[in-house]
């Protein structure tokens, strides 16, 4: 049995921004873990064997699995508290975990949402960003089916007129709360660096694109994500989130699988 066989194990999708909260909380701890991939659109197979849910991240530690980041990002304060992600005092901890479920809530699906319409016209960016691991002639094939996967797509995330609108109108929410509440240090509480700094710089990722995250995100040169990255500027999120990223993203702690 290798040393691996031994470490945690985190399923994940490459282009997540939720899946990014879970390996960026691995990383700063400095776990090291073993990554297994999935690709986008088998996600439900590996959960359902893992979890009996629906989706990744699923971590499994010390032989348990934990799907949903914000249930792994409280198991690995338990298991691996130093550095700490949560205040150590009760009323901003509180605050921290509130910031967490409302960015998770009323951010996450909706950039995903918006980050899929306007990279779909380009099947090259939406298949760079969203099937990173598709080569040779899988990734041909798919580039002749994309018409068709195109409708899937737009069908299985419910885009249209009104859902995108919704998605705009929500990320001006969030920009809101953003500046009503971001600190002189440049943290949203307790001038630290908590779960809730984590998990809006990680859910921003789609728009900031920072050089930090671990895989590709050939949007961030692209003119059709433009319309995000402008949106994202104009309440400060897009320079935040890089900056959060430069500060605390460190380099990942993953062992190559044996």
């Amino acid at each position: 049995m290798g040393a691996s066989d031994q470490l945690p194990v985190l399923w994940h999708l490459k282009v997540s921004h939720y899946n990014e909260k879970a390996r960026w909380a691995l990383d700063y701890k400095g776990v090291p873990h073993v990554r297994r991939p999935v690709f986008a659109g088998t996600q439900s197979r590996a959960a359902k064997k893992l979890t009996g849910g629906e989706t990744v991240p699923i971590l499994v530690l010390d032989g348990e699995p934990i799907d949903d980041s914000t249930r792994i990002i409280a198991r690995l304060e338990e298991r691996y508290p130093d550095p700490t992600l949560y205040p150590s005092d009760p009323e901003p901890r509180g605050k921290a975990l509130e910031l967490e479920d409302f960015f998770d809530e009323e951010l996450g699906s909706h950039i995903r949402l918006l980050s899929i319409h306007l990279t779909l016209p380009d099947p090259d960016v939406w298949m760079g960003a969203f099937m990173p691991d598709l080569k040779g002639a899988r990734r041909v094939a798919m580039r002749a089916a994309f018409p068709a996967v195109r409708r899937q797509v737009i069908k299985g995330f419910g885009i249209d007129d009104r859902s995108v609108a919704h998605a705009w109108e929500q990320l001006r929410r969030v920009g809101k709360r953003f500046q009503d509440t971001v600190r002189p240090s440049g943290y949203l509480v307790a001038d630290q660096f908590t779960v809730a700094d984590l998990t809006l710089a990680a859910l921003s990722s789609p728009a900031a694109t920072p050089p930090e995250f671990p895989y590709p995100q050939p949007q961030r040169t692209s003119p059709l994500a433009e319309p995000l990255r402008e949106a994202f500027d104009e309440y400060g999120l897009l320079d935040w989130t890089r900056e959060m990223y430069a500060r605390h993203r460190p380099s990942s702690a993953e062992v190559p699988a044996r």
